[in-house]
This record gives structure tokens, sequence and C-alpha cells, in this order.
């Protein structure tokens, strides 16, 4: 809070192509302002600036690349993150120390020569805090650790804490945290004491075992941020930069025990009394979720509960939600979930967690396998911690004194910074300043691009000229321009592949499905993401009375990781338009992309029930 206080924040986002750019936009950064900084991103960006709501946005060239060697890389960063400080210092909590700034209790852990060291830079700029470099085998986001390389990496990241001089062997000492930017497998196997439910021998969670001691003893809290440096940054700058005001509750629990102690509404009574907007979605279906996100979801925070596995989550009513039901972030937002294997497999976006990662979550509690209730922080607790200012991800774990059952190891995994408030909104929206003038030598205004491409769209239409201004002005947040630029370019009859991926997310929010379909018949191979975006805008209208063109396109939208509830919905419809042969024609498509044996064992039935 203090940092907070201190250093004000530049209106302005400056887009960089690289990693090199934006070690050396970064270094730029002072206590008279600091900016957020995004690796290219056509997806993520736009998202970030709608709810950042910057006065300008700018692109750099490249600065060239990074250094080839490991120790220069290193370096770099260090020096870049304390530059941000006035390198009074030799690293940058020694510079933010020289200004009289308390040294933030976190330290960063991280691999130069992972994408995710994009994160590190940010936050060791962004908080005053050091990077310890930790070159260990840790596996893959999707793996499970064995015995002796989890050891290996946790006496890694000890001996990382050692090296700063610090106290660092409890709580409430000089580290209390630790940021893990770098790849790792969600789930590891350890000799550590595990929660009540566990025996020797069961997968847990990364982040519930970096920060132990040999005596199971948390001597730190852990977020993870790994995954493509665009991502790390996007998650970074969030977590810095965007304001935590508004909160989406989605309770899907019954109201009898020992469900109810997990439901959602005495949260959404704390967060609404400390200021927060909150709306509360009780007795949730998914027809009901289907309906409320139809443009998507406008929200900081999402608080859900449901039952499940990594492969689907159920929703009240007894009906299974597909990963591609996750709601589309139509801003980013950290999401807590109490659901069972959620983020089993973080780097799959055919599972839960991984859907909510590639929708825009930048901040993610889940579990990395099945946890029982008990293991998740009852929600109203949750929430009074988050109004009396601990950390997002701190305030999700139990804590010793308030249930000693469960604050050893087990299966809750905590991805983001672990730094990371949502106090109250009232009193905490941090000082800005207007950005510098005028312009370096290879730095874009956004806006002035936008309208050279708009005017060049209009002398020389064609769909690539209306895809490179609808890009821009999306960028900028411009959603109805976008939109009202697809729409000439369609009078024209010069819409096509190019203008219709750009304007396709301007379409979803607006709510424009007629347009939204026009644009969906020309990608001819969407994204798990716009497929996500058409069943989201369109399955809301599925119905007897729905148009045969409706119907094909959304037949389009099965994938992997959206295909049982998609075919589950569509499946009867066609087999009672067009026969009982189109109905089981698709189920057999969706068979073809089912994952797991739960989605085909339910196929298989839904098929015999379409055929007979």
């Amino acid at each position: 809070m203090q940092l907070r206080a201190r250093v004000p924040v530049t209106r302005q986002v400056v887009l960089v192509p690289d990693m090199a750019t934006l070690i050396d936009e970064v270094s730029k950064w002072s206590t008279k302002g600091h900016w957020p900084v995004l690796i290219e991103d056509d997806v993520r960006n736009s998202m970030f600036v709608r709810r950042f709501r910057p006065e300008r946005v700018l692109r750099r060239e490249s600065v060239g690349a990074m250094p080839a060697d490991r120790g220069s890389r290193e370096a770099a960063i260090e020096q870049a993150a304390a530059n941000a400080w006035g390198h009074r210092g030799a690293t940058a909590s020694a510079s933010a120390a020289a200004l009289g700034l308390p040294v933030p209790a976190g330290l960063i852990v991280s691999d130069a020569t992972d994408p995710a060291a994009a994160a590190a830079l940010l936050l060791s700029a962004g908080r005053g805090q050091d990077i310890a470099w930790v070159d260990v085998n840790a596996g893959r986001p999707n793996d499970v650790l064995d015995l002796d390389s989890t050891m290996a990496l946790r006496r890694a990241v000890e001996a990382a804490a050692s090296s700063t001089g610090r106290s660092w062997g409890a709580l409430g000492d000089g580290i209390d945290a630790v940021t893990f930017c770098r790849g790792a497998a969600a789930r590891v196997m350890t000799r550590l004491p595990i929660a009540g439910p566990g025996k020797s021998g069961d997968e847990v969670a990364l982040t519930d075992v970096i920060g132990r001691l040999d005596d199971g003893s948390r001597w730190a809290f852990t977020g993870w941020i790994f995954g493509s440096a665009e991502r790390a940054a996007y998650m970074a700058n969030c977590s810095l930069f965007l304001p935590r005001l508004d909160a989406w509750l989605c309770d899907t629990y019954p109201n009898s025990q020992p469900w109810a102690r997990w439901g959602l509404q005495s949260a959404a009574e704390v967060l609404e009394s400390a200021g927060w907007n909150v709306d509360l979605r009780t007795d949730e279906t998914l027809t009901s979720l289907r309906g409320a996100t139809m443009s998507g979801l406008r929200s900081d925070l999402v608080l859900f509960n449901s039952k499940g596995n990594a492969d689907f989550f159920r929703m009240s009513g007894d009906v299974d939600a597909d990963p591609g039901d996750v709601p589309i972030l139509d801003l980013p937002a950290v999401v807590s979930m109490i659901h069972s294997w959620s983020l089993r497999s973080p780097d799959d976006v055919n599972s839960v967690g991984g859907r909510w990662l590639e929708h825009g979550a930048y901040a993610v509690v889940g579990s990395s396998a099945e946890p029982q209730l008990s293991a998740f922080v009852a929600p109203d607790l949750y929430a009074r911690r988050l109004t009396g200012g601990v950390p997002v991800l701190i305030a999700a774990r139990w804590w010793m004194a308030q249930s000693p059952a469960m604050a050893a190891v087990w299966r809750i995994n905590t991805l983001g910074d672990p730094l990371m408030i949502a106090p109250p909104p009232q009193g905490t929206v941090r000082r800005t300043v207007k950005p510098e003038m005028p312009l370096a030598t290879g730095v874009v205004d956004m806006e002035a691009e936008a309208i050279a491409a708009m005017q060049q769209a209009e002398q020389s239409p064609s769909d690539e000229a209306f895809a490179i201004a609808i890009d821009a002005v999306t960028l900028l947040g411009r959603d109805q321009i976008s939109a009202a630029l697809w729409n000439a370019a369609a009078h024209q009859s010069l819409a096509g592949p190019q203008s219709a991926r750009a304007a396709f997310g301007s379409l979803f929010r607006l709510g424009d499905r007629e347009a939204l379909q026009e644009a969906w018949s020309f990608l001819t191979r969407p994204t798990s993401f716009e497929c996500d975006m058409f069943w989201s805008a369109l399955s809301p209208t599925l119905g007897e009375g729905t148009s045969d063109s409706v119907l094909q396109s959304l037949a389009r939208t099965l994938t992997p990781g959206g295909a049982v509830a998609r075919a589950e919905a569509l499946a009867p419809i066609l087999a009672r338009r067009f026969g009982t042969a189109a109905g089981v024609r698709l189920v057999n498509q969706a068979v073809a992309l089912a994952e797991t044996t739960r989605g085909r064992r339910a196929l298989q039935a839904l098929r015999d029930r379409v055929g007979g």
C-alpha cells in the first residue's frame, strides 16, 4: 500500500514486440510514474486496455534480440528493475529501500531463459522485489513432478532465499511470499506432512509445497506464473495496474450441508458492505449461465462454486457444463473456483482451469486434484480477508491458527502474483499522472495509427485494409467503431476472413448476433476461443424456432473442450429438423473430439437416445 501511494501511474499503455524491448521500456520507469508495458497479443492486450482506460496507447519498435547467454539476460533484467527505483542500489529492493520505502516481504524466483521471466521483470520493477535465478528441472505444467525433483526444487528455492541475506525461515520475517515465474509441474510428490484427507504418495499442489520447511511448516506463500511471455506480462500488468471493484459470484451449490457452508451469499454481503459492486447469481443452471453471459462477463473478481472434474463443472439441476462453457471474460479477471481438479492440467485449454486462463483470467485459485470441500477457505472468510487487505492468493489459504488440519500441504494451487491485493474500492484507487510529451523516435501513437488505417480503408478499401483498421480501433477499446467498420466492409461486399476475425470480438461484446453470424461465415478455421464466443452468443437462442443457418453454424463450434454439452443441446434438434442421421452424425463428430471416458460415455448415451 505504501508503494502504491508513493508511485503514481502514468495513464498510458506501451506495447512492445519482444522481451528485449520490454526490458528497455521498463527501465524508463521512475518514482515519477510507472505504466503498463505489454508484449503484443491480439486478445489480451485489448482486454487490458478496455479495463485500464489509458489516455494513450503507444507501440514501440524492437530494440533487437536478447543476449544469448544466461548471465547477460539476468543482468539486463535486474538492472532494468533497479532503474525503476533510481538504481540507488545493486538490486530493485536496495534501490527502493534507498528511497525510504519498505522492502516487500516477497522474493521472485525465475529462470532468465523462461518466457515467464517477463512477469519477473515487471513484478520486480513494480514492487521493488529482488529476483533469484533458479535453473533446475521442474517439469511442465501438465506433469507430475517426481519426489527427488520436487525435493531439489524446494532446496533450490530455499537456497535462493538464503542468498538474499534476508530472514526467511518463518512467517512474519523478511520473505513471506514467493512469486514463481517459470515453467513447472502443477502436481508434485513430496515427503512433507500432508493434510488430513491425504496419504503418503498422494499428488499435491506445486504452490503449496514451495515455501515449506522439512517439518511441513510454511515460511512463505507462493503464487505461480507460467506460459508465454505475452501472457506472463499480461498477468503481471493486470496485478500491478488494474483496479478490482466489481465482483461476480456464481453459486451452484444446494442450500443443504455440507454444500451450504461454501455457498456465496455471505461472501456477497461482505463484499457489498465493503463497497464492491456485486452481482450474485444463486441456483445457477447451465441455461441461466449461458443467458447471463451471452455477451461476455465484465467483472474484476469471479467467485464460482461447482461440483465436477477437470473436464466439466456441474451446474444447478445436475446438468454438466464443458470447459467451453466457462464464461468469456470481456475484461481481465481474478478467478477463485471451488471445484475439484480445475487446475490439474493448467496448460490444457480443454480443462476447466485452462479455459479460464485462455479466456483472460490473470490470477486463479483452483485445485490440482480432488481436495475435498474442507480444503477451500469458506467464501465468507475469504471475502473478509480480501476486504481486510490480505493479498488475493494468500486469502485463499488456510492458516494454521484457523484450520490446523488443512494448513498442511494439500491440493490448492494459486496462479498469479501473491502480493496482489484487492482491498475495499473506496480510497484505494492509485494516483495518476499525465503522459509526457513528445513521443520518442520509434514510438507510434496508436490513435494516430488507427486514424490513418481508417483513412486507408476508405481510400483503398479491401478486406485486408478494413482488418488493419478494425484491429487498431479494437486495441483502443473502441468496439462501436470496430462494428461500424465491419458494417462498412460488409455493405461494400468487401468483408472477408481478415476483417471478420478482426471484428469478431467487438461484435460479440456488443451483442450484435446478426453481424456476428455473418462474420462467422467467413471463418473457415475458427479458433477454440472464437468457437466459445459464437456458442456463448447464439446458444441461448437455441430452440425449435432456430433457423437452419444458425443450427448449422452452431454445429461448427464443437471443440475438444466443448463437444459434450454442445452436442447434447444440438443433436436432438438436428435430428428432429433434418432426420435422425443428422443428429447421429453430430454426435459422432463429438465422440471423435471427446478426450475423457466420462465425455465419451455421455455421448454414447446421447447417440442411443437420438438414434433410437
